[in-house]
């Protein structure tokens, strides 16, 4: 099994608690059926079988210690099942007490050799997102993580993200002029995004780059602008807090989509955060911080808005791929497909994708089979190689995993878009 996110275990009990958005686990088998016993309440979850999301897992009500069925009537082969949090932190703690599976425990897949972490409100949360009526309220069932532009950016250059975020939640005060709840810079460095023990150990997993957004909401209110002055200081501190747990982590400041100069009127609310971050950059960067700005395209009437005037797919999509844009010229070896593409290699290195087209590379010590197929399983290529032989592999937009069989093994890889 492998946990996706932050989460905290029970020492009693050995449950594993997560709750913020796109956390979740996933087991590697070869089998035909998997459900998950877990414990949630106003949860929604993709999930997702050899890397295509399948069905949409609703545990918005009150469940306790229930089995759900995630995927049956597998073909044969090694599959790998995943449930991922669609909603946020504030909606779905879940406990989870472990997979049962209708055939054979295979090895946990290892994560890519890129990993970004995520800070933000509720356009990072998904809030909304599913709607079309700007009109409309939120709904857990229109949030979905997955389809943000963070997420859509993440799955562009191969990257793995931890996605820390809270509608309404800001940098020195929350939507409304609330100082009341926390503010990210607060909850940063929680495992569970409701409770404040157990602090997160920010040694498990380190990221390549943090991008946060945040200030929309502190700027929200006409009457309840925030100080200067405070908000200049909490955010570069915020910063220096980041720094200070990723030492060699570069770090992009975001302004969100839904700020704007005309709201609320007359204030320019969006021209002070820019200005904010340049200083923020500025000042970092003296101090030998890496940090860069990233204004990203404003929403409009033209692509239209989810629930409550949030961003939309359409919004999403174009934000995402500027900031994956950006990670391509923050990180320049990005700007290359991944060689270590998460669940596409195996953890005993019995084959190795490397990315030159794309190609094949035996490091068994046998002949193997490898074999390309589309979602219905159908053969698109097929060739056998020597040990320690590689080969190009073609291209296709229809190839959905690649099938290696050796030693009376078969493995089941799912081929990332950016491969195909």
């Amino acid at each position: 099994i492998r946990i996706l996110g932050r989460y905290a275990k029970d020492d009693a009990s050995g449950d594993i608690r997560w709750s913020w958005s796109a956390s979740g686990a996933s087991i590697t088998f070869a089998g035909t059926a998997c459900t998950i016993r877990m414990q949630a309440q106003g949860a929604i979850y993709s999930v997702l079988v050899d890397g295509r999301e399948t069905k949409v897992l609703d545990l918005s009500n009150a469940y306790n210690d229930t089995l759900f069925e995630l995927a049956s009537g597998l073909g044969q082969g090694t599959h790998t099942v995943a449930v991922r949090l669609r909603t946020e932190a504030q909606h779905s703690l879940a406990r989870f007490r472990g997979f049962r599976i209708e055939g054979i425990p295979g090895v946990a897949m290892p994560g890519t050799d890129r990993r970004i972490e995520f800070y933000g409100n509720s356009i990072t949360c998904g809030y909304g997102i599913l709607d079309s009526v700007a009109s409309h309220s939120f709904k857990v069932q229109t949030e979905h993580e997955g389809l943000t532009y963070a997420a859509q950016a993440a799955d562009s250059v191969g990257a793995e993200r931890h996605t820390i975020c809270w509608s309404g939640r800001g940098v020195v005060q929350n939507y409304g002029g609330d100082t009341k709840s926390p503010t990210v810079p607060q909850l940063y460095d929680r495992s569970l995004g409701g409770e404040a023990n157990p602090a997160w150990d920010f040694t498990r997993w380190t990221p390549h780059v943090v991008v946060v957004d945040l200030g929309t909401n502190d700027y929200s209110t006409a009457g309840a602008q925030p100080d200067s002055a405070k908000f200049f200081r909490t955010y570069l501190a915020f910063v220096d807090s980041l720094h200070a747990k990723y030492p060699q982590a570069k770090i992009v400041l975001v302004d969100g989509p839904m700020m704007s100069d005309g709201y609320p009127a007359g204030l320019n609310t969006l021209t002070k955060l820019r200005n904010h971050l340049k200083a923020i950059v500025v000042d970092a960067t003296k101090r030998g911080i890496q940090v860069t700005h990233l204004s990203l395209t404003p929403q409009d009437d033209t692509r239209g808005y989810g629930a409550d005037y949030h961003p939309n797919r359409a919004q999403a999509r174009l934000n995402g791929s500027e900031l994956a844009a950006h990670l391509r010229q923050v990180m320049p070896e990005w700007k290359a497909a991944s060689t270590n593409p998460g669940s596409t290699s195996p953890r005993t290195g019995m084959v190795s994708v490397a990315i030159t087209g794309w190609e094949l590379r035996n490091d068994a010590t046998t002949e193997i089979q490898a074999s390309l197929r589309d979602a219905r399983g159908s053969l698109v290529w097929t060739a056998h190689l020597a040990p320690g032989s590689r080969m190009s592999l073609p291209g296709s937009r229809s190839i959905r995993w690649m099938q290696v069989d050796a030693d009376q093994e078969t493995r089941v890889f799912p081929v990332p878009p950016d491969l195909r």
